[in-house]
């Protein structure tokens, strides 16, 4: 996936946005103890002709909108990756700021590529995209469908659940990746 003028705008706005809430706020709220939605039960990866069908199952219910804990952390959200490349498309929420024209004050997804990450983060995102698809949640199961020309060439081989947090040592967002759980593609 190669880097174009939207993706690096947007990319760009995304990170200005988050630095924005961290430099406004006094004091961030600690990471809760992690609900049983963070843990994954299954995941699932399976491409037609021109979609990509993604999904996970967690061990309880998935909240529609931010709970206590989506709330105390800067993303959370599910991922679909491709370890061989460190491409992926997620599902993330977020409610301390908009990024996404697509339901941007609850679920929605984004593609991303990830790099080796540091002594804090399991991986640093690199790049960050916009992508539209269609998503849902029905009790402990996320479901994405995301257009091939959205998603590219994916093929993911691991899913897992995941926080954001600033990582100064990720040169390209300052953004790194905590994995809470990981389950292989079936």
């Amino acid at each position: 996936m190669k880097a174009d003028k939207t993706t690096t705008i947007t990319t760009s706005a995304i990170t200005a946005a988050i630095a924005a809430i961290l430099a406004s706020s006094a004091l961030i709220i600690p990471v809760m103890a992690q609900p049983a939605y963070t843990q994954l039960v299954q995941a699932s990866a399976a491409r037609t002709q021109g979609s990509l069908f993604l999904s996970v199952t967690a061990a309880s219910a998935i909240p529609r909108f931010p709970d206590n804990f989506i709330q105390s952390v800067l993303v959370f959200g599910y991922a679909w990756v491709d370890t061989t490349t460190g491409h992926g498309i997620v599902a993330a929420i977020h409610p301390s700021f908009r990024d996404s024209n697509q339901n941007p004050a609850a679920w929605h997804t984004h593609t991303v590529i990830l790099t080796s990450g540091t002594s804090s983060s399991n991986f640093c995102i690199q790049q960050l995209g916009t992508s539209q698809a269609g998503l849902s949640i029905i009790n402990n199961k996320l479901s994405v469908n995301i257009a091939t020309m959205q998603s590219g060439s994916i093929s993911p081989n691991v899913a897992a659940s995941f926080v954001v947090q600033p990582d100064s040592g990720c040169a390209a967002t300052g953004l790194g990746v905590k994995v809470l759980s990981t389950a292989g593609i079936s």
